[in-house]
């Protein structure tokens, strides 16, 4: 009997599809049949990305309704309805513009070929730069970080009601830094709303109303030293959840085990001078069947911080099996 290969690293990670050069892929949630949505932070817009042909890519919405320069976090709030943050961050100063954040509700229960319904949640006025956004089961509300206030607000998407339920100095950011970025991705499972601290590299958690999102317990400080964006989370037979968060600029994807008492950390793709996910931001894990166990990565190409000083792409859409790395 033949022994196969190992695969290695670069086997393990393909792309399914690469937009143009200076397309940042900020944030990805998957539909229940399997199809990509991923927003642009550098423009307004939606794409859905349909692994199998003849749909390809799709533009499912230009959002120049919002008056904002681009998209960020994405959530769905009911089957196949998706709340989505529009605002302005700009991808080249890194600055971000105040009062320019709203969120907006994408019905595509009758798309495609049909137009998706699209209308406003709301405006959120006082937001600086609201960024990563997660839904709290069972209902219709979201919990959406705001990076440069470092707070968490809370957004009924039925009634356009929202207010901050989250503030702690784990979620703020580095007074002085070149861009303020401090509390970045956010997801609930299981009665935690766990986050990550870009410049300070913290990767969070803390006990939340799961009904409303205020804190019910301590905040804890899981890991260090991780440049953390957006994540993904998994859950085990045994109850054990693992984190697998996105590193831009760092390149990489690192893995946190979380046990009680203790977390393990490793990177397990990409480092500081690989091209194999350049500048990922966000990740999420498929949804049928046949790729259940994927792991989709977005990425920004390296705009952020170029690799070697020179390297930058289009952003990519990776599916990575991440069961198999190591």
């Amino acid at each position: 009997m033949r022994n196969e290969p190992k695969p290695t690293k670069k086997d393990l990670i393909t792309t399914v599809h690469q937009f143009p050069n200076e397309t940042w892929l900020e944030n990805i949630a998957v539909r229940s049949n399997g199809q990509l949505l991923v927003t642009r932070i550098d423009k307004p817009e939606l794409y859905q990305v349909d692994q199998s042909p003849p749909h390809g890519v799709i533009l499912v919405h230009n959002f120049t309704e919002a008056h904002a320069l681009g998209s960020l976090g994405i959530a769905e709030i009911e089957q196949d309805i998706f709340a989505v943050i529009l605002g302005s961050w700009n991808d080249h100063t890194f600055k971000y513009t105040a009062g320019s954040y709203s969120v907006w509700r994408v019905d595509l229960r009758s798309y495609y070929p049909a137009s998706p319904k699209v209308s406003k949640i709301t405006d959120i006025p006082a937001a600086l730069f609201l960024n990563g956004m997660t839904l709290l089961p069972g209902t219709q509300t979201v919990l959406i970080s705001d990076s440069a206030a470092g707070v968490v607000y809370s957004l009924n998407t039925a009634t356009g009601v929202y207010g901050i339920v989250l503030e702690d100095d784990t979620m703020k950011p580095i007074p002085g830094s070149f861009a303020v970025l401090g509390i970045n991705g956010v997801r609930y499972d299981t009665g935690y709303l766990y986050y990550t601290n870009s410049f300070r590299e913290l990767f969070c958690r803390v006990a939340v109303n799961p009904s409303g999102g205020e804190a019910l317990g301590e905040y804890e400080i899981l890991a260090t030293g991780i440049e953390g964006d957006d994540f993904a989370l998994a859950i085990s037979e045994d109850g054990i959840t693992t984190a697998y968060i996105t590193g831009d600029p760092s390149n990489v994807l690192t893995r946190v085990e979380i046990e009680p008492g203790h977390a393990e950390v490793k990177v397990i793709a990409g480092n500081e001078n690989s091209t194999i996910i350049a500048g990922d931001t966000s990740a999420a894990f498929g949804r049928t069947k046949k790729d259940k166990e994927i792991l989709y990565v977005v990425t920004n190409g390296g705009i952020a911080a170029p690799v070697n000083g020179t390297f930058i792409e289009g952003g990519k859409v990776l599916a990575i099996q991440v069961a198999e790395l190591d």
